[in-house]
């Protein structure tokens, strides 16, 4: 699943579904107006994170909550956990077709955080490209409206099985689109199940690598450069029953390692 990562921006810096030739606008101008959206070492689900989505033919950047509340829901808090979609239901689950079918979109991340069971502990490890680019994670979102008739835009990171490399941390992972696959997973033409999934495949094993980090991640409040510095040895994990989401009713589970309905 993915349940925190991490969204350093870089002002002028392009990710890698620009080096097709694709450029994604407003990405300077929405950190310039929303700073907290560029400097997040512990995002969390309920919180607003970028989203870059096709607008009029092109790649625009938004702010969204992450944790899709779908059009036809009645209310904002859901029975179940939606900030991850799997792969696997995209088509067959009625929270995900919808928004699979005309919605979709791309999570920009530095760096995301998985928990690693060894011994009776859950041991938190941070997960980065080698190369240092970045990850882009496919998405599907929704508008909703609320109770006051205003429109709420959110979104759910899609997941899937995991390479080797992360099968030894976790049993799923974000699904991370290359150049080619991001540019066909914004086209709205596309709609067909058959074009889209197959680029939905674990990240190659050789171009992921993971560290230790401290326990001090497994809470929400906690966000800052310390969360993502190598640990030398494992801490003593935290009581999952301790750990937590900001808005946390709206979450059922509030481990961050719990694997949701969707995950």
């Amino acid at each position: 699943m993915c349940g925190a990562f991490v969204y350093v921006y870089i002002g002028g810096y392009r990710h890698r579904l620009m080096g097709g030739g694709v450029e994604a606008a407003g990405i300077d101008d929405l950190i310039a107006r929303r700073p907290e959206l560029g400097s997040r070492y512990n995002v969390r689900p309920t919180q607003d994170v970028v989203v870059i989505v096709n607008e009029d033919g092109r790649p625009v950047a938004r702010p969204m909550r992450w944790g899709l509340i779908p059009s036809w829901s009645k209310a904002e808090k859901l029975p179940r956990n939606t900030f991850n979609a799997r792969d696997d239901r995209l088509v067959s689950s009625g929270m995900w077709r919808g928004p699979f079918k005309r919605s979709r979109g791309v999570v920009p991340a530095t760096g995301f955080f998985e928990w690693k069971k060894a011994d009776g502990t859950k041991q938190p490890m941070y997960i980065t490209p080698k190369d240092g680019q970045g990850f882009m994670f496919a998405a599907v979102y929704d508008s909703w409206i609320n109770e006051h008739g205003e429109t709420v835009e959110s979104c759910a990171i899609v997941t899937t099985v995991p390479n080797d490399f992360m099968a030894s941390i976790h049993d799923r992972m974000p699904a991370i689109l290359d150049e080619e696959t991001v540019v066909l997973w914004l086209d709205p033409a596309t709609i067909e199940a058959e074009r889209l999934q197959p680029g939905l495949v674990p990240s190659p094993d050789e171009l992921m690598k993971a560290h230790p980090v401290s326990t001090r991640v497994n809470s929400y409040k906690n966000d800052d450069a310390e969360l993502i510095k190598l640990v030398s040895a494992q801490e003593t994990e935290a009581d999952p029953r301790q750990l937590g989401f900001p808005d946390s009713e709206n979450l059922p589970q509030n481990d961050p390692e719990h694997q949701a309905d969707d995950s």
